[in-house]
């Protein structure tokens, strides 16, 4: 039997690979999971010539016929005695040559950019009692947006953050707002045990960069900032009411 060979073709989004390097000034923008920070690159661009290479001509070698010159003796040219004369030594003197100053040119840049950073809030700041429910908030933004000039080119970076909630009890919370202070309660936990609880906000950015009318998805994986605070939940009496 004849065996069938299947090609499987994939088409991938232009959002969801990197910009090509096909333009004067290549610009690539990373994540550095070290630092934390935003990694804009950009190189300029050496395009390859496309003109024809000319045909090589190669000429056919024909050997002329040799006729020998003939040999004339030159005469001997008569030594004349110069007087030897001494010269005084001439002083030297320095001459200082100034460098040439040449301009540099930049074939490539890099520029990194940190986000700034934020603080979890919480009421009551004292005094909580278990089954009353405590409210958070952060002063995180809902987006983060940068435009820089490298080599000559705009580059837009815009971050949307995801902020997870954990409360120190075994209960997350997953939202894309983050919060706002008492009476806003989009984020709220009631705890039901007294106890010292940590609370721990991680917010994780991610997003696109643009240039030139072209969007791109920012590599490297999300940037993670991480915040955390600790208080004292009280027990209290509590009287149930018909």
């Amino acid at each position: 039997m004849k065996k069938l060979l299947i090609l499987v073709l994939v088409l991938i989004p232009s959002a969801a690979v990197a910009a090509p390097c096909e333009t004067k000034v290549c610009v690539q923008v990373v994540t550095d999971p070290t630092t934390n920070q935003i990694v804009i690159t950009a190189v300029q661009n050496k395009p390859g010539s496309t003109a024809k290479p000319k045909p090589k001509v190669t000429r056919k070698y024909t050997p002329r016929p040799y006729t020998p010159r003939p040999i004339t003796p030159k005469p001997t040219p008569k030594k004349i005695t110069k007087p030897v004369v001494k010269k005084k030594p001439v002083p030297k003197v320095a001459v200082s040559i100034k460098p040439k100053v040449v301009a540099a040119v930049s074939l490539s840049d890099r520029l990194t950019q940190l986000l700034p950073q934020r603080n979890i809030f919480y009421v009551p700041k004292a005094g909580a009692v278990v089954q009353v429910p405590m409210y958070f908030w952060t002063d995180a933004t809902t987006s983060f947006a940068t435009t820089s000039m490298i080599l000559g080119i705009s580059v837009g970076v815009t971050l949307t953050p995801t902020f997870v909630w954990d409360f120190g009890d075994g209960n997350t919370f997953t939202t894309s707002s983050p919060g706002a202070a008492y009476p806003n309660t989009t984020i709220s936990h009631t705890y039901k045990m007294a106890g010292t609880y940590k609370v721990t906000l991680v917010i994780s950015w991610g997003g696109t960069w643009s240039a030139e009318n072209n969007i791109y998805p920012v590599l490297g994986g999300n940037i993670v900032q991480k915040y955390s605070a600790t208080y004292v939940v009280a027990s209290a009496p509590t009287k149930f009411i018909k």
